[in-house]
Parts: C-alpha cells; sequence; structure tokens
C-alpha cells in the first residue's frame, strides 16, 4: 500500500470524525496561509525533502502546554450601555450642545428645544389662574367673617343660656322651699277631696235608692215624702182603711230616707272639712310666697328652654358657616392648581434633553430650527463592552453563564478576557439548517482597545488543563484491546523516517488536540501527526508552499485542495482555534 496520500484526502478523513471543527478548520485556511508566508523566510527547507515534487511525514513535537477546550464564534462589538435622547414633543430644535465623539455625564444638556410658545401659553394660564385665585380668596374671606361673626353669637347665646339656667334654678330652689311649707296643707287638701268625692259617691247612691222607691228632693237635696194617692175607698170599705194605710212609709221607704239624710250630712261635712283644709292651704301659701315662686319657677323655666333653643340654632348656624368657609378654603386652594398648567410645566421641563447615562455621543440627529424625529443622540459607553454572538444548537448544552473567553481582533493586538454573561433561552432558526441561540460575551477590561462596530472572535473556554502533553486526535491509535498509542520517531532507514509504538494515556481533550501521559514520554519527542501512516504522509507539489519547524517539524501552509494547515504541537492547544504551538 502506498504511503503517499493527497492532503484532500487526509482532510475528509479528518472531516469524518471532527464534523464541528471542519467549519473552524475552513475559516483558518487563509490565517494558516498568511502564517506561512510570513514564515518562509525564517526556515530553510529541510534537506531531505525534495525542492520540487516528493514527499514528507507531518509530525509535531511533543511539548507541555495548556490544553483549552472551548467554543468558537464571531461577532459584533458593542456597548453594554446604550440609552437614546428622545422626545415626543414637537418643538423645534433651539441649540445643540454636543457632537459626535464628545463624552458626556449622566445629566449634561444634550440639547434644548424652542419653548417661546409653550411659555407664553404658561402664563397666559398663569393670569387666568390668578384672577381665579383672587376670587375665591374673597368669597373664602367672607365666608371666614360669617364663620366668627356665628362663633361670637354662639358665645353670646351661650352666656345668655348659662345665665338663664342660673336664675331658673334659683328660682327653682326658692319654689321647692316655698312647696315644702306648704306641702302638708296640701295633703290635707288632697285627703279632703278624696273623703268628699267619696262622701258624694254615698250620696248619689243613697239618693237612686230613694228616687227608686219614689221618693223626691228639694232644693237642698233633703228627702221628699212620695205624694198621698188619690184612689176613691175600695167598695166594701166605707172607712178608707186601705187609703189611710197608703200614706204611711214602707219601711224599705224609711230606710232610703234615713241612708240619704245621713249621706247628706256626711257629704256637708266632708265638704265644710275640705274648705277649711284650702283656707288653711291658702293661709300656708300667703305666708310662703308660694304662688308668686311657683309663677317665678315657671317664667324662669321659659326663660332657659327660649336660650336653649336660641343657642343650640347658633351652634347650627356656626357650623354652616364652617363649612362653608371650608369649602370656599379648599376652592381657594384648588384655583391655583391646573392640570394643564402642570401638563405645560412638564413639557417645559423636557425640553431640555439630557444625558440619562454617561458615555460617549455616537450619534446626533437633532438639527437646529427642525423637530426632533426618532433619538436625539445616541450615547454609548465605551468602556463597558460586550460581543454579540450565537452559539450553534450542537454546542449550548457544553456552555454555561460565568465561562471564561479569550477575544481577539483586527483593531487590537494580543488578546483580552472576556467573560460569557448571558445565553437566550430560545434557539432561532431551524427547518432546512441548525438552529443557534444569541448569547453575549462582556469584556472585562475597560481599556480593552475595541471599537464599537468591529468585528471580534471569541473562544468560549470550556475547560482548561495545565502543563500536559498534547498531541493532536490523530496522533492516537486506540488498538483492540483497547490501549492508547502514538508514534514516535527513533531513526531513519534508507532516507525514511522510522515510528514505534509508545503506550499512552489518554486525558482531556477538544476538537483537535488530546492530553497524554506515559512514563516513556519526553520533552521533545517527534510524534508522527496522524497514527495512519497513509494519512500523515504529504504529498509535495512543486507549487505548494512549506516550512520547517524546528526539530524537523514540517507544515505544509497552503494545500493545493485548499485543506486546512495543520499545527505543530505545544503551546496553547485551544479546540476551536489550531494555531502554531508556543
Amino acid at each position: 500500500m502506498s504511503k503517499i496520500k493527497t492532503a484532500c484526502a487526509g482532510a475528509a478523513a479528518f472531516a469524518g470524525r471532527h464534523k464541528k471543527a471542519v467549519v473552524a478548520l475552513a475559516l483558518l485556511a487563509a490565517a494558516a496561509a498568511a502564517a506561512a508566508l510570513f514564515l518562509r523566510g525564517r526556515f530553510a527547507r529541510p534537506a531531505n525533502l525534495p525542492a520540487v515534487g516528493g514527499s514528507y511525514v507531518r509530525t509535531v513535537t511533543l511539548q507541555k502546554g495548556t490544553l483549552e477546550d472551548s467554543i468558537s464564534a464571531t461577532g459584533t462589538v458593542q456597548s453594554s450601555e446604550v440609552s437614546n435622547v428622545t422626545t415626543d414633543l414637537k418643538y423645534t430644535v433651539k441649540t445643540v450642545d454636543v457632537q459626535v465623539g464628545d463624552s458626556v455625564e449622566a445629566g449634561d444638556v444634550i440639547c434644548t428645544l424652542d419653548t417661546s410658545e409653550l411659555e407664553e401659553s404658561i402664563q397666559k394660564l398663569q393670569e387666568s389662574l390668578a384672577d381665579t385665585k383672587a376670587t375665591a380668596q374673597t368669597q373664602y374671606e367672607k365666608a371666614q367673617a360669617s364663620l366668627t361673626e356665628a362663633e361670637e353669637n354662639v358665645k353670646s347665646t351661650y352666656d345668655d343660656m348659662k345665665e338663664a339656667e342660673d336664675e331658673r334654678e334659683s328660682a327653682k330652689s326658692a319654689y321647692e322651699t316655698a312647696a315644702a311649707a306648704v306641702s302638708g296643707y296640701q295633703a290635707e287638701v288632697d285627703a279632703a277631696n278624696a273623703d268628699l268625692l267619696a262622701k258624694l259617691n254615698a250620696r248619689q247612691s243613697a239618693l237612686a235608692a230613694w228616687q227608686a222607691l219614689g221618693g223626691s228632693v228639694d232644693a237642698n237635696g233633703d228627702p221628699v215624702d212620695p205624694p198621698a194617692p188619690t184612689a176613691e175607698p175600695a167598695p166594701g170599705d166605707p172607712s178608707g182603711g186601705e187609703q189611710a194605710a197608703a200614706f204611711a212609709l214602707t219601711a224599705e221607704q224609711e230606710a232610703a230616707k234615713a241612708a240619704l239624710v245621713a249621706a247628706n250630712s256626711e257629704y256637708q261635712a266632708a265638704e265644710q272639712a275640705l274648705k277649711t283644709a284650702e283656707a288653711n292651704l291658702q293661709a300656708a301659701q300667703s305666708a310662703s310666697s308660694y304662688t308668686s315662686l311657683s309663677s317665678a319657677y315657671t317664667q324662669a323655666q321659659t326663660v332657659y328652654e327660649q336660650a336653649k333653643t336660641t343657642y343650640e340654632n347658633a351652634v347650627k348656624t356656626s357650623e354652616t358657616a364652617e363649612e362653608s368657609r371650608d369649602t370656599a378654603l379648599e376652592s381657594y386652594n384648588k384655583a391655583g392648581e391646573s392640570d394643564e398648567l402642570e401638563d405645560l410645566q412638564s413639557q417645559l421641563e423636557k425640553c431640555t434633553l439630557k444625558a440619562e447615562t454617561s458615555g460617549k455621543v455616537t450619534a446626533v440627529n437633532a438639527t437646529v430650527g427642525s423637530a426632533v424625529d426618532g433619538a436625539a443622540a445616541t450615547i454609548q459607553d465605551t468602556d463597558s463592552l460586550k460581543i454579540s454572538i450565537t452559539i450553534a444548537e450542537y454546542d449550548i448544552g457544553s456552555v454555561s453563564e460565568g465561562m471564561r473567553a479569550v477575544i481577539t481582533s483586527d483593531v487590537i493586538d494580543g488578546e483580552i478576557s472576556g467573560t460569557l454573561t448571558q445565553i437566550s433561552p430560545t434557539a432561532s432558526g431551524g427547518g432546512s439548517s441548525s438552529s443557534t441561540f444569541s448569547a453575549e460575551v462582556t469584556v472585562d477590561d475597560e481599556n480593552s482597545g475595541l471599537l464599537i462596530g468591529t468585528n471580534a472572535k471569541v473562544q468560549i473556554i470550556q475547560s482548561t488543563t495545565e502543563d500536559v502533553f498534547t498531541v493532536p486526535l490523530d496522533a492516537i491509535e486506540e488498538q483492540e484491546d483497547g490501549a492508547s498509542v502514538i508514534y514516535v520517531r527513533t531513526g531513519e532507514e534508507d532516507g525514511e523516517p522510522v515510528f514505534e509504538q509508545v503506550q499512552v494515556t489518554v486525558g482531556a481533550s477538544n476538537d483537535y488536540y488530546a492530553e497524554v501521559s506515559g512514563a516513556d514520554l519526553e520533552e521533545g519527542m517527534i510524534v508522527r501527526a496522524s497514527a495512519d501512516p497513509e494519512e500523515a504522509t504529504e504529498e509535495v507539489g512543486g507549487s505548494s508552499d512549506m516550512m520547517m519547524m524546528g526539530g524537523g517539524e514540517v507544515v505544509i501552509a497552503a494545500p493545493a485542495d485548499g485543506g486546512a494547515a495543520m499545527p505543530s504541537g505545544g503551546g496553547n492547544m485551544g479546540g476551536g482555534r489550531p494555531g502554531m504551538g508556543g
């Protein structure tokens, strides 16, 4: 089997094992070509290679370095903090106070609008409100005067009521003293009245019984016998014996007559007793001035009730006056307020457009004499930068926020550090192509030298292994018994390099390199770049660009088929960005 294999065949085999690396390698072909042209003049052509045509074996020098597993992405440099100075007011611009490139602080004036028309409207409205407030003040003063008068009237009527109450209490005390003095006599009158009423009822009963038996009474109420009968003598009784018997009162009549006489006598006695009691009462009342004191007390009570009513009416009038005063005060306080005025004054404040954040002015769209359409200016913080990138769906599971990143760009020399700070939770794209996730890498260095809007390359570091031997993935062969070996050059035979197996333990790896360790490994060993000798052997055309690295390593800078140049070993072996060892 021939040991010669084209670079195209090698690239195809590589692509079959490392699908994710193919795109990155293709992108790096141009960079490798440029490096080859630069280094061509610094390294001599190997003596064992033909000047034109022939073949060579790709090798790497075993060196200790850092193995990084990373994901590559490109993106655009942006500011982490961008603010637009905007307004919805349609007044024309009066002044523009900044220009592109100026550094501003939050609160600095960006531009001002012409407020002459607005200020005139505010003045007219303020004058109108002042007139309204003056009228409201007059109404308030009147209401306050009415309240003061009503409160004074409350005090005056209260004093009158208290004076009338004192006079009533004095009259009441005098009346109660007199009433106590005549109370005994009044009790006698009351008892005599009750007795007289009882005697009157008894008399009326006796009179009714007497009248029922045919009797009558004279003008004084005394009983009068019934009239004599007028009937003729009965036949057979010429003597008139039956008629004589009719003039005699019956026992029942006699008894009724006697009862009426007694009732009349008792009634007259009771009547006389009442007169005596009343005379005694009158004498007692006269002696104690009871009647005049009673009248004075009644009059004092009437005066007090009137004074109390007057006071209560004065209180109600005062309460009404206080409500009127409060209403007038509220109207006065609101007279100087106006939603329209507040709106105009708010507009006046907004006519001075200020920066909300500190940074550098990157755009100015305000023109004197024209209304602002869109953002008057854009301010970006040039010291706080980020890079917007996309991450392929097959890589999204292996990255997380907080991972370290390495950033390079054509506008800066070397590398700067960054941090993966944001990953979109939703993918975009899909369908016939793979989905991607938007992400942001924050630039850690404030003075990074990156410029907003430029492109940058980002390596998201997934893992880092320090101070280890690394070889290309293709240099490792896994044997049937599971052991892993690499092929180390031990000499030459018939002008051809001789490689022997060395057993190794494979550790961490990325898309291009793997960590190897073993007791037989030494710094500086020459390792065949591919375990398959045919894949490691490259044909050199007359137009190929190649260069010789230390230790006899050969690197093809620009293979004729357009494949990516393979890097030599050592240095920082970052997955997704193969490069020259160092």
